[in-house]
């Protein structure tokens, strides 16, 4: 295992991962901290500081847990922010990417700096994670997981940018998959519905906005953090590690329910 000082404690059927989490101050980022920690090493990564520094300071576990500032718009903090996350851990295992945006506008009111900032934001940002996490996995494997979108899967009005950034995330993934694979690599997706964090605050504040939301999922609810937690630790499980090049839909029915 060379260098894996923290990876090779068994626990249950998985082992004690170092895992990198990007957007780790996000609702989804955030909760996954919370509930990561218990099993596994954590470095944090999120472009407000202050945020980053409180969440470290909130956690307290016996386990590592260590952090920086990045802005992942910032192509070039990316290569730099993953070499010390390895130098702090030992190793890096996993790579979870959290950060995303959302831009709800048709195509025809879509100005080209709101269209370039949506993929820099999404497609930019995990394209590099993989590009320059590769050089800490290619010894030992490990896993990649990004977030793409129900959107992407099926048509919904206003959502022309943000589902074109989301689909070449699915479309990615499944290529790196392939690419990657034979460095026992594996690089997967999450595609949700609408969830419940701050980046939503404008639809889920406003009741007409939540009800139609609501409606259009099949369980006529919108998700919550929490609720990507199992498949998280799913993939992480020691027995997932024959599935790569997925895209997993998390979304209460929001891309095939009716």
């Amino acid at each position: 295992m060379g260098n894996k000082i923290y990876s090779i404690i068994q626990f249950s059927e998985r082992l004690i991962m170092n895992i990198v989490i990007f957007g780790a101050t996000g609702g989804i980022g955030k909760c996954l901290s919370f509930n990561l920690i218990n099993n596994h090493n954590l470095y944090l990564g999120s472009r407000d500081s202050n945020k980053v520094e409180n969440l470290l300071s909130d956690i307290n576990n016996n386990n590592m847990c260590r952090g920086s500032q990045i802005d992942i718009t910032e192509i070039s903090t990316i290569e730099p922010f993953l070499d010390e996350a390895d130098k702090s851990m030992g190793s890096i295992d996993c790579i979870i990417n959290c950060v995303g945006s959302l831009l709800l506008k048709p195509a025809h009111l879509t100005k080209q700096e709101e269209l370039e900032n949506v993929f820099t934001t999404n497609v930019y940002s995990s394209f590099n994670i993989i590009k320059y996490g590769f050089k800490h996995m290619r010894k030992d494997g490990g896993s990649m997981i990004f977030f793409s979108s129900a959107a992407s899967m099926i048509g919904l009005k206003n959502h022309d940018a943000i589902a074109a950034a989301k689909g070449a995330i699915s479309s990615m993934i499944l290529s790196s998959a392939s690419t990657y694979s034979r460095y026992n690599i594996r690089i997967n997706a999450i595609a949700p519905g609408l969830v419940e964090t701050p980046l939503t605050e404008k639809i889920t504040s406003n009741k007409i906005s939540l009800d139609y939301s609501k409606s259009i999922h099949g369980l006529n609810r919108i998700g919550k953090p929490e609720n990507f937690i199992p498949i998280i630790n799913s993939l992480l499980d020691n027995r997932s590690d024959w599935i790569t090049g997925q895209t997993i839909a998390v979304d209460g029915g929001l891309s095939n329910v009716k």
